[in-house]
């Protein structure tokens, strides 16, 4: 169970009825009135409500105050839109007088207990106002289909407190965390022309010191310093310095674990990578995959942003270890930097570690990751608006059949992270694992295209979701 899993346990029914709500009132206009409808989303914020953070910056606990109206809700209230069956919004509307009361009654009491720290003005905005918090899949290529997210919210105007991405999605994640605003052609514009497969992967030496080994080695810091000058003038940036903040998911494999690297080096050490190349590896792949997940005692959930001793910790390197797929793609550090070597040595210490590779293995969607993160204090509010983009489901596409077997497994730890996000989207057309390379703005701005089209249908829920409440006393 995560660090606040029992809050998450007994606030769930009550985050899942703010969600059924949402899509009842964007799926039936005028089913509920305005202040119906603020009223209820107002009491499911109060109810799920544990820590606040004060005016002067100190956590206090507000569950006890909160308690008797959630468990109230738990009964009377989030059965009236079920899982399954249609909202019986007659019965909301009845019940309407009554939850006021309650919500006033709670409200009134829990300021009164914390007249000296916080007032009626900063409850209510905190209740009044989510931050977006964006969940970033892994999925190689497929990854591609986030940047279709970061256009949509950056069209809507709002733009993530705190992103989390594992494998792919570490990558694409940090491109969005390098600036608070967005610019698809600067972005574009900063990728290399000259990029191709054999500018990043080179066959595996066999040298092996925090990475799980793979077929190739991925040379990202030499790209990724180019692409981060072009952007932002810093060449290698910490965690610590960027303006949106980032958490970035890699696996853990525990001593213990038996590595043959003889598997994993090339027949021909000249060999060039490329797709075709990549494909003949995938058996190898598929086989470390299945020995990994079926050892769930050897694996361990790294993430780098929030580990103790990683802020200042390099992106890059972060990024190149979330996106080492095992027994395939190979990254590590050959330098002595302390800034790198130090903080990884204590992770490895405290961990007990052998080595670290793609986050995928181990939590590919991680809403939960940022659903702590949120109750830890990380952006300050704990009234968050998690969107999770999930790239690497398993569904009907033709062109990326051959990925179903890696899917399914990677399947059960994405599942059981799902309930923590407010919205998951599954994108059913993402570009092909494969395509990891895009050096061409056309071809970004089909990208783009394609999956701002597959959110289409998600935009009013998404829009309704994140609207400010109107305040406290406008709609009692």
């Amino acid at each position: 169970m995560s660090r606040f899993g029992r809050h998450f346990a007994g606030t769930r029914d009550v985050k899942e009825f703010e969600r059924r709500l949402v899509r009842v009132v964007v799926d039936r206009p005028g089913a509920l009135s305005p202040p119906h409808e603020a009223l209820y989303r107002y009491a499911a914020v109060l109810a799920k409500m544990n820590l606040l953070r004060t005016p002067s910056g100190r956590d206090v606990s507000v569950k006890q105050d909160v308690d008797e109206l959630r468990r109230w809700m738990l009964e009377s209230v989030t059965p009236l839109i079920p899982r399954t069956d249609s909202a019986d919004v007659s019965s909301l509307r009845e019940l309407a007088p009554v939850v006021s009361l309650r919500v006033e009654a709670t409200r009134a009491a829990l300021l009164a207990r914390h007249v000296n720290e916080f007032g009626p003005e900063h409850l209510d905005h905190e209740i009044r106002n989510k931050k977006l918090v964006l969940v970033l899949g892994g999925g190689g290529g497929a990854g591609m289909s986030h940047l279709g997210t970061f256009s949509l919210f950056s069209e809507l105007g709002i733009t993530p407190e705190l992103i989390v991405g594992s494998s792919m999605g570490s990558l694409l994640g940090t491109l969005r965390a390098l600036s608070r605003e967005y610019d698809p052609i600067a972005t574009a514009m900063s990728l290399p022309r000259d990029l191709d497969y054999n500018m990043i992967f080179r066959p595996f030496s066999g040298y092996s010191r925090f990475g799980f080994p793979g077929a190739f080695h991925m040379n990202l810091l030499r790209i990724s310093r180019r692409i981060f000058q072009d952007l932002i003038g810093n060449p290698n940036i910490p965690f610590s310095e960027l303006p949106i903040k980032l958490h970035v998911v890699a696996a853990g494999i525990r001593t213990g674990f038996r590595i043959d690297d003889s598997a994993f080096s090339q027949a021909n050490p000249d060999s060039s990578f490329s797709a075709i190349s990549l494909r003949r590896r995938l058996s190898t792949f598929f086989k470390i995959v299945r020995q990994i997940s079926s050892n769930p005692r050897f694996l361990a959930q790294i993430v780098f942003g929030q580990e103790p001793g990683t802020l200042d910790f390099p992106l890059v390197e972060a990024v190149g270890f979330s996106c080492a797929v095992p027994g395939l793609l190979h990254y590590d550090v050959y330098h002595d930097d302390p800034a790198t070597i130090d903080p990884l040595e204590a992770l490895f210490k405290r961990h007990e570690l052998l080595r670290l590779c793609d986050g995928g293995v181990v939590n590919n969607v991680p809403s939960n990751v940022a659903w702590d993160s949120v109750q830890s204090g990380t952006i300050g509010t704990r009234n968050a608006y998690i969107f999770a983009g999930d790239v690497f489901a398993p569904v009907s596409s033709g062109r990326n059949l051959i990925w179903v077997p890696v899917q399914q497994i990677a399947r059960p730890n994405v599942l059981v992270s799902k309930p923590y996000a407010d919205y998951h989207k599954t994108f059913r057309s993402p570009p092909s694992p494969l395509q990891v390379i895009v050096n061409s703005y056309s071809r970004i701005k089909r990208l783009v295209t394609d999956s701002r089209a597959e959110l289409a249908q998600d935009v009013p829920y998404i829009k309704r979701a994140l609207e400010p409440l109107p305040p406290y006393g406008l709609w009692r």
